[in-house]
């Protein structure tokens, strides 16, 4: 079966040599001159759609500016118009790039350490990782190395945990799992004893921080990365069930603060937005939420906004984990705004304040 561009390029060529037949009679006639001129336009468009098939598919668009260049350069240069299209497509393709000219100005991603030690005492976070991943390391070390992790934040360690959970190993799995069972349910037991009590309280302060309290627990299990999946989504769902019930009873800009958190968690800027408004207008502390501005302010893709926090921040004030992104900011402040757009910033810029503050 004949393709269409087949049957496209056989069709023009029909029209130019019955357009070129015309002027080969020498007859000096009108009808003669405006026969050619519509076949020849005639072939000139066909030559256009035949052309914008076979071009790279990023110059295709606009279609009808494609079409009326091309109709109008093949009919004003018969032939040697067709020619010089294909032969540039030829060297365009074919040939590597002479001439670039790089329009985005490109910044790299920081690299530091971290201020402290994650990973438990007597052990270094590169040591831990590898002897628990390594099926080949002895039992016992892996084990101890284990072992270093119980009093470790779970948030730093609950993936790890999670790892071994299908690990070859009994006595490693059923300790993993131990390890993480036994912060969840410290939590969870905090939260029904709080529940629990909630029946018998009487004035509205003491209401108030029992709200409070069961905000803050279930923001902890998803802090600490102890909660996945539909969990989580409940949790997230009864802190900003808590939040709202507490500030019935008394107002509070530390929930705000706290509800914003974990809005900039769950990569919801309108949430987070709201949340940290209340939080200002409640009085909370300008320094402390300042680095939490400049990531919504990120989420929002406004840059110009984000330099100007960490520039407010100060580098003196900034906390020992966050200094690489206000260097990576405040290092930018002779840019126009405009080109700070135009910026290549990776998306794990977002976690701006994954450590800030607990």
């Amino acid at each position: 079966m004949i393709s269409q561009k087949i049957k496209m390029l056989l069709l023009l060529l029909a029209l130019e040599t019955a357009a070129f037949a015309m002027v080969l009679e020498l007859v000096d006639s009108r009808a003669v001159l405006f026969g050619y001129a519509l076949l020849h336009a005639a072939a000139s468009f066909m030559t256009a759609l035949f052309l914008s098939e076979v071009i790279p598919r990023a110059y295709r668009r606009p279609r009808r500016w494609v079409l009326v260049f091309f109709s109008a350069y093949s009919f004003f240069m018969p032939i040697a118009g067709v020619l010089s299209v294909l032969l540039g497509l030829v060297v365009g393709t074919r040939f590597p790039v002479i001439f670039h000219v790089n329009r985005y100005l490109v910044k790299y991603p920081p690299s530091y350490t971290t201020h402290r030690n994650q990973e438990g005492s007597g052990y270094r976070s590169g040591r831990v990782r590898s002897q628990l991943s390594n099926p080949e390391t002895p039992m016992d070390l892996r084990l101890n190395a284990l072992m270093a992790l119980q009093e470790t934040p779970a948030r730093v360690t609950a993936d790890l945990l999670r790892g071994l959970l299908s690990d070859t190993m009994e006595d490693l799995r059923l300790l993993a799992y131990g390890i993480l069972d036994g912060k969840e349910k410290k939590i969870s037991h905090s939260i029904q004893a709080t529940l629990n009590s909630m029946d018998s309280l009487q004035n509205n302060d003491e209401k108030h921080a029992a709200h409070k309290k069961m905000a803050e627990l279930y923001f902890e299990l998803i802090y600490q990365n102890l909660v996945q999946g539909d969990m989580r989504l409940f949790c997230v769902d009864q802190v900003r069930k808590h939040v709202g019930e507490a500030e019935e009873f008394a107002s509070d800009a530390g929930l705000w603060f706290l509800l914003a958190r974990l809005e900039l968690m769950q990569k919801n800027p309108d949430g987070a937005d709201a949340a940290l408004a209340k939080a200002q207008n409640g009085s909370f502390t300008q320094q402390r939420l300042l680095p939490y501005l400049a990531e919504l302010r990120f989420l929002q893709r406004r840059f110009a906004e984000v330099r100007q926090l960490f520039n407010e921040a100060g580098r003196g004030h900034t906390l020992p984990a966050l200094l690489p992104y206000s260097y990576y900011w405040t290092a930018n402040t002779d840019l126009p705004d405009g080109q700070v757009e135009q910026m290549l910033i990776l998306e794990d810029m977002t976690t701006l304040v994954a450590e800030h503050g607990r």
